[in-house]
C-alpha cells in the first residue's frame, strides 16, 4: 500500500537558500531539495481505491494563494537525541490560511475514517535530520537562521506518495491542487 502525505511543494530556487542554511557536517543530512515541503498531513498507508477517493475528495477544497514569509530556525527531537532541523513560517494572515486549508484536509480525512496526527500542527519545513544531536552544530544553524527573512508565494498542494529508498525517501506526486485565488499579504 503506498504510504501518503498532502504538503506544499517548495520551489527549486528556495530549497537551495534553505538548504545553505544548514552547516556543513557528516553528523547532518540534508534532506534532498526535491524533497523539501510544507507538510500538511502525513496519512501513513492507504489502499489503492481509498487513494482514489481521497483524491477526488482533496479536489473539493480550495487552495489559497499565501505569501508567507521563512523566518526562523528550530528543531525536533527525541529521546534518543535522533531529530531534524527546521525552517518555520511568518505571516499571521498567510500562516491562518494554511492552518485552514489543513484543517479542512482533516475533516475530509476523518470523514474518511482515515489517520490524523492528534498533534497540532506547527507550520514547518524540514531541512536536515541528524542521529545525535551535536549541540555546535544546532547553534550554528540557530544563528544562521537569526536574520531569516525568505518570502514565499505558496499556492499549489500535492498528494505525495513517499518510498523508503537508500539514504532517503523519494516523493511521487499523485494528485496536484493548484491555487485558483489571489494572494494574500505577507
Amino acid at each position: 500500500m503506498p504510504r501518503l502525505f498532502t504538503a506544499i511543494p517548495i520551489p527549486s530556487q528556495l530549497a537551495t537558500q534553505l538548504l545553505a542554511l544548514v552547516p556543513e557536517s557528516p553528523d547532518l543530512r540534508l534532506v534532498p531539495p526535491q524533497n523539501l515541503h510544507l507538510t500538511l498531513h502525513f496519512l501513513g498507508e492507504v489502499s489503492a481505491p481509498r487513494t482514489v477517493e481521497l483524491a477526488e475528495a482533496l479536489a473539493e477544497i480550495p487552495v489559497p494563494r499565501v505569501s508567507v514569509q521563512l523566518s526562523t530556525g528550530g528543531m525536533f527531537c527525541d529521546a534518543a537525541g535522533a531529530g531534524v532541523l527546521w525552517v518555520g513560517l511568518k505571516s499571521a494572515e498567510g500562516v491562518q490560511m494554511l492552518r485552514d486549508l489543513q484543517q479542512r484536509q482533516r475533516d475530509v480525512l476523518q470523514r474518511m475514517g482515515l489517520r490524523c496526527e492528534d498533534r497540532e500542527w506547527q507550520p514547518h519545513v524540514t531541512v536536515a535530520r541528524y542521529r545525535q544531536a551535536n549541540e555546535s552544530l544546532l547553534q550554528q544553524f540557530l544563528l544562521s537562521c537569526r536574520d531569516l527573512a525568505l518570502p514565499a508565494e505558496i499556492g499549489e498542494c500535492i498528494l505525495w506518495e513517499s518510498s523508503a529508498g537508500p539514504g532517503h525517501s523519494t516523493y511521487t506526486a499523485r494528485q496536484h491542487y493548484q491555487s485558483q485565488s489571489q494572494s494574500s499579504a505577507p
